[in-house]
Formats: C-alpha cells, sequence, structure tokens
C-alpha cells in the first residue's frame, strides 16, 4: 500500500470556509478596536498638549493661546493650534513659537470652553481672567466619545 501525504480537496474546503467564517466575525470587532484605539490617541495627545502649553506658559513667562478649529467652528474640529505669545499681543508674529497639531484620522472634537475655542494660559498657569474653562469633547467614527474637562486654574482631566 502506498500512503498518501497532503490534505484532500474536501479537507482543504472545510479549512477556508471554516477560516472564512472566523474572518466574518473577527474583521469588524477589529476596525471597531482600532477605531476606539485612535480616540485613546487623540485623548492622550489633546491632554498632553494642554498640559505642555500649561507648563510653557510657565517656564518662559509669556502667555500661551491654544485655539481650536481657527475660530470658526466649535464642532468636527480636526485640528489645533498652539502659539507661545512672546511680545504679549495675543497675535502670531513672525519668530514665535507656533505648533499646529492633527487628531488622528476619523477622531474630531467638540469644544465647549469660554471663551468658545481658546484656552489662554497666563504667565502663571492658569486660564486669563475672564475664562472659564470648559470642556473637550472626542469622537471618533463609531460616534464614542470621550470628554476632557478643563478648569478655570488650567488643570486638565478626564471626568
Amino acid at each position: 500500500m502506498s500512503r498518501q501525504r497532503g490534505f484532500t480537496l474536501m479537507e482543504l474546503m472545510v479549512v477556508l470556509i471554516v477560516a472564512g467564517i472566523v474572518l466574518t466575525f473577527a474583521l469588524p470587532a477589529f476596525s471597531g478596536y482600532r477605531n476606539d484605539l485612535k480616540l485613546r490617541q487623540a485623548r492622550q495627545q489633546l491632554l498632553e498638549d494642554i498640559r505642555l502649553a500649561r507648563q510653557e506658559a510657565v517656564t518662559r513667562r509669556a502667555p500661551v493661546f491654544i485655539q481650536f478649529g481657527g475660530g470658526t467652528t466649535t464642532t468636527g474640529i480636526t485640528s489645533y493650534q498652539i502659539h507661545v505669545d512672546t511680545n504679549g499681543n495675543s497675535l502670531s508674529d513672525a519668530g514665535e513659537r507656533r505648533m499646529i497639531r492633527t487628531l488622528p484620522s476619523s477622531t474630531s472634537l467638540s469644544s465647549a470652553l469660554v471663551p468658545n475655542d481658546t484656552l489662554a494660559f497666563d504667565v502663571s498657569g492658569i486660564l486669563w481672567p475672564g475664562a472659564g474653562g470648559g470642556t473637550l469633547i472626542l469622537r471618533n467614527a463609531r460616534d464614542r466619545r470621550d470628554t476632557l474637562v478643563v478648569s478655570t486654574a488650567g488643570i486638565v482631566y478626564k471626568p
């Protein structure tokens, strides 16, 4: 008798069908997991940038502004700007440090701040007089949300 090596066509078909069924359920779950990771990454990036801006204001003894959405909108924001105002005129002049940050793909930000689109830190690291802080709400493609709160003292935290 001769021994056969390898798989029969029927065994191969069964393995392919089982693999197809597993992939049918695994791919959507993995996509959702990836979107949730992007939301966490966006939250961490924003948290670190706000803390950095506060620290820069104290270290450089200059006001630091974080402007969300370019001053025109408070929802669906995908980027923001950090500006160290070394001459104190509240304008972004040549030679002043300016950073533009973009949120990870499929994430956006809604701003509920006072004033509505800007965080302004003074040289002591607290928000400017008249600024009340507020909330920043991050969303991903699956409409999951994550919230950060900025207090009037300039402290940012996750509630």
